[in-house]
């Protein structure tokens, strides 16, 4: 085992070394330059020195020179270590000095242990006098340091390129957090002159806190993070400090980098505005659906009371018409009920864009003047209804009904807004690329009123579900949004545009079509078919029930099923013809739509209407059905059942139907 003496002002080089000479079997003493080296040599006279070449203060070669000129260390082996000279470049002027070996810091850990085993078996040669050696020494010197130079300025314009263009703030300087560098960006953040940011003026990018602290408890030993608001030339500004001490063998100083972060922080924070009051809106609606369901549930569950009990008190008695009145006037209220709750889900649905619509080819200014003459004589002889109708105003696919419902919500709107009489103006106009629409060629529709005008924090909450500024019992607040909600259906935009005192004007957009006006076609009657036979599939016993009285006091022969699969099985085992399907679309075991894939196989022939309060899962768009479909929507009239029914016994196949 022997002694090697390693030399070097990196400790991580040190270490390296260290590391390999222990696996080699050696004992290793450490020095940090080399007057310490040159103590250390005379003290424990090592067997091999292994010293770095450039280091502060006395270079490798120097230390060499020095070691040679003790009579008690001049035949010290040595091997010089560099990372900074090749080889090739150190060897001359080594082997002048009697260096046994020049080793490349990169080269392999078994290089290092040959060059020692080598060493330990050779005996220094000094090839130059000593002014001649010097003078080498100073020419490898002068030409290495020339390249640094070169390399270091080379290197800084990379920097100062690289600082230029960052995208963050950065700030250099010493142990005790005096800035002595920044980049433009950083001034650029602040809003200082660089000038400024110097010395410990930088620390304005922490908030006060953070960067009394720092100030208090100096540079950290490791990498440090501060996140914050502060006040700055440039505004109150959200900033990301990222602090990093620069170390080797000492702190020698820090860098930072300062990120502007204040528009991600107030993303960040809209969003989670957003998100609040989208909550806040669900609230709202839920409550208000709640409230109006349980106005209606209370109505529907006391007058079936009060029915069950007349019927009870009549058992046994003739039922004449003054005893049959009060219950019949108690199933109206029970049957009025109903159809207020049918209603409001529709109304919720629409809103939603889920309610199922009948998309044709209609000409707006015929819609808009039907609409006139409905509202004309309705509106309040206070109210002038005006029309401007352009005729270029063309075609757009739509669901006329839903279109009309949309100016009649509107109309009856402008009515409330204007209590003392005023003009509503319904007009038409051609518009081309709208702001918030795809481009292309859209049909207007403006309807204005004279009324009292909306204040902005009214205009902005006014197309919200349940929103109303009516006083008590004057509207539920679903007019606008169920408007808001046909029109986005029929891929368009409604848009208020309003200030008190100026009147209201509500813009509407629809795509215009080139498609052709569809012909008339006759309405479809619910046509008694007596002998015809149809499979009635729905897993909610009362709807089922329901169906399966209305096919049967209509004369069909009925076949009941609680669930898709067992509607197959029924189908398939029946002996008979089955001429219709009457599915509901989501139940246990098979849905619908999985039920009507099954019975193609099964019977090819035999149509399919479904029934459903929701039909998504049969929507290939907003309310849009596959072709050849036929939905009935719930809840459902006898005639709406029958007819649906009827349609698909006499439609041939594959035209679409869609009955609701």
């Amino acid at each position: 085992m022997a002694t090697i003496l390693v030399v070097d002002d990196r400790a991580t080089n040190r270490e390296v070394a260290r590391m390999t000479l222990d696996d080699g079997g050696h004992h290793v003493i450490e020095a940090t330059e080399g007057d310490e080296a040159l103590n250390l040599a005379r003290r424990w006279h090592p067997d091999v020195v292994l010293a770095d070449v450039v280091m502060p203060g006395m270079d490798g070669y120097e230390f060499v020179r020095r070691l040679r000129a003790d009579r008690e260390t001049a035949t010290i082996p040595v091997l010089l270590y560099t990372a900074n000279y090749l080889p090739e470049e150190a060897e001359p002027l080594a082997a002048a000095y009697g260096v046994t070996r020049v080793v490349a810091k990169s080269a392999d850990p078994d290089e290092l242990l040959h060059a020692v085993e080598e060493a330990l078996h050779e005996v220094p040669n000094v090839a130059m006098a000593p002014h001649e050696v010097a003078t080498e020494h100073l020419r490898a010197v002068n030409a290495k340091l020339v390249e640094k130079v070169l390399a270091l300025d080379e290197s800084e314009a990379r920097f100062d390129a690289l600082a230029d263009v960052s995208p963050v703030g950065i700030v250099s300087g010493d142990t005790a957090l005096h800035a002595t560098y920044v980049n433009p960006r950083l001034a650029d953040i602040t809003g200082a002159v660089p000038a400024d940011l110097h010395g410990h003026g930088w620390l304005s990018c922490l908030p006060p806190d953070q960067a009394d602290r720092l100030r208090r408890e100096g540079l950290p030993p490791d990498r440090a993070s501060f996140h914050g608001q502060v006040t700055l030339a440039t505004g109150q500004r959200w900033l990301q400090i990222t602090l990093q001490p620069v170390t080797e063998n000492e702190s020698t100083g820090f860098v930072a980098t300062i990120d502007d972060v204040t528009t991600l922080v107030e993303a960040e924070s809209a969003e989670r505005r957003r998100i609040a009051e989208r909550f806040d809106s669900l609230a709202r609606l839920s409550g208000a659906v709640a409230h109006d369901f349980n106005n209606i549930l209370n109505i529907i569950l006391s007058f079936s009371e009060f029915t069950q009990e007349a019927v009870r008190d009549a058992i046994g008695t003739t039922l004449d018409g003054p005893t049959a009145e009060p219950m019949l006037n108690d199933l109206d209220s029970i049957h009025r009920a109903g159809k207020r709750a049918a209603h409001l889900a529709h109304q919720l649905l629409t809103f939603g864009g889920r309610e199922v619509v009948k998309p044709t080819v209609i000409r707006v200014n015929d819609v808009v003047a039907e609409v006139r003459g409905m509202i004309e004589h309705t509106i309040g002889s206070q109210i002038t209804v005006a029309t401007r109708l352009d005729t270029g105003a063309g075609y757009v696919l739509a669901d006329a009904n839903q279109l009309s419902q949309v100016l009649i919500n509107l109309a009856v709107n402008a009515r409330d807004a204007m209590p003392h009489g005023g003009r509503l103006e319904l007009g038409t106009s051609p518009a081309r690329n709208p702001a918030g629409l795809p481009p292309g060629e859209y049909v207007h529709i403006a309807v204005r009123d004279q009324g009292a005008g909306m204040p902005p924090d009214v205009l902005e909450r006014a197309m919200e579900p349940f929103f109303t500024t009516k006083p008590l019992g004057g509207g539920t607040g679903l007019g606008l949004a169920t408007a808001y909600g046909i029109i986005r259906q029929a891929s368009g935009d409604l848009v208020i545009e309003s200030e008190p005192g100026a009147g209201t004007t509500v813009h509407i957009y629809l795509p215009a079509t080139g498609l052709p006006m569809p012909p008339a076609s006759a309405p479809v009657t619910a046509e008694v078919r007596g002998g015809r036979t149809v499979l009635v599939a729905d897993d909610e016993d009362g709807v089922r029930e329901v169906a399966v009285r209305i096919l049967r006091r209509a004369g069909y022969t009925v076949l009941s099923a609680a669930n898709g699969q067992e509607a197959l099985d029924l189908a398939r085992r029946h002996p008979g013809a089955i001429d219709a399907v009457l599915s509901d679309v989501v139940m246990p075991h098979m849905n619908g739509p999985e039920l009507a894939a099954a019975l193609r196989d099964v019977r090819p022939e035999t149509p399919v209407v479904y029934m459903s309060g929701y039909a998504e899962p049969l929507m290939t768009g907003p309310g849009v059905l596959d072709e050849g479909v036929t939905v009935v929507g719930k809840p459902f009239t006898r005639d709406e059942l029958l007819a649906a029914v009827h349609a698909s016994l006499t439609t041939p196949a594959g035209a679409p139907q869609m009955t609701s």
